[in-house]
């Protein structure tokens, strides 16, 4: 890897700096601020020397792999910080006292072991597939009605999302059954603006609604562009967290389609006339969503798996999960901001106005919702 210049090192190491602190705070640990460096090493990603307080990360990690892993391998080496420091063991390597550690800093398994600062460790964190064969069907089925979204039909992007919504209805029970024995995954969505715009917190609100999905709204650092750009953190189980993430990016894309093909009709064609578009098809999606879980809802049968103990157990599980996460979570509330209120309302009756159509594989003609 080519050096990098000093301006950019400077700017790391005063990030490096704030991700230091801003973690103490978070997990409420009491460390000393070390001496920072950036090395040169491409096999060893991080390092702490006790003996001079030097904490160092890679430059090879910083520069050619996302912010998230650079702060798992901080995060590793913090833990021998706060071994060596708090703790007064310098002999604790890898060990109970040391996996304790990593707990407390809200570290992911993967980066516990000795090879959580190596550049293999590095291959723990690909993010992989379904963990069951059952959530890789619904995966793979919601994708293939997704791909319905290439037509000219304007309502695509509502009636994918619904579709998508009453598959994991349908299949919803039987992951319950196996909700103990399901992993959590959290997986980061980077949005590419230093602003959230108010309609990816629409989207963000139908996925937290109808996937069982925690959503957060978060910023990473971006190392190449010294600056930091707004996120969507999805955690839930591995099935729900991957559908959830492939509707957003479909979602993304046929607003802007959508937008483009009927930006015209709108008077001055401007910035709060596509926010209001995008507005009001989002809450017609969401009405239609809603609308038509209600009817379905019917008595649960006698079985075991229909209890609503797992369910509530899962949700435990998930909540502990965002606190490990997120310690010191809070909720804002944002600004509404003008609207164009013939933008949003013929965008509002388009999306109320939904024929739900079969996968391709189903057949043609109309869904009859139960």
């Amino acid at each position: 890897m080519a050096p990098v210049d000093s301006r950019l090192h400077a700017a790391w190491l005063c990030q490096l700096a704030r991700e230091y602190r801003d973690i103490c705070y978070q997990y409420g640990v009491r460390l000393r601020l070390p001496v920072l460096a950036i090395g040169d090493g491409t096999r060893q990603m991080g390092s702490w020397s006790a003996s001079d307080r030097r904490l160092m990360l890679s430059q090879v990690l910083i520069g050619r792999h996302p912010w998230n892993l650079t702060l798992q391998v901080l995060k590793h080496e913090m833990a021998h910080q706060m071994c060596s420091e708090l703790h007064d063991r310098e002999d604790a390597g890898h060990g109970p006292l040391f996996r304790a550690c990593c707990l407390r800093l809200g570290l992911d398994a993967p980066f516990h072991r000795a090879s959580g600062d190596l550049a293999e460790g590095l291959a723990a964190m690909t993010p992989g597939s379904a963990s069951t064969e059952q959530g890789r069907q619904v995966i793979a089925k919601v994708r293939k009605l997704l791909a319905l979204g290439a037509s000219d039909n304007e309502h695509e992007a509502a009636l994918a999302v619904q579709r998508a919504e009453e598959l994991l209805a349908r299949h919803r029970l039987d992951f319950d059954g196996l909700a103990e024995d399901q992993e959590l995954v959290h997986r980061t969505i980077n949005t590419g603006g230093r602003t959230l715009a108010v309609h990816r917190k629409a989207i963000c609100a139908i996925l937290e609604g109808c996937f069982g999905v925690r959503v957060i709204c978060a910023s990473l650092y971006d190392p190449q562009a010294d600056c930091s750009f707004k996120t969507i953190e999805l955690l839930g189980r591995e099935e729900e967290v991957a559908i959830a993430e492939h509707c957003y990016h479909f979602l993304e894309n046929r607003l802007h389609t959508l937008w483009d093909r009927h930006r015209r009709e709108f008077a001055g064609n401007g910035r709060t006339a596509r926010k209001s578009y995008f507005l009001g098809l989002l809450v017609g999606f969401r009405e239609t969503l809603e609308r038509s879980r209600r009817p379905s809802a019917k008595p649960a049968p006698a079985s075991p798996h229909c209890s609503s103990l797992p369910m509530v157990r899962q949700q435990e599980r998930l909540e502990a999960f965002v606190a490990f996460r997120f310690p010191r979570l809070r909720r804002l509330r944002g600004q509404g901001g003008a609207v164009d209120r013939t933008a949003y309302q013929e965008a509002v009756a388009a999306g109320r106005k939904i024929v739900l159509h079969r996968p391709m594989a189903d057949g043609d003609g109309p869904l009859l919702l139960p």
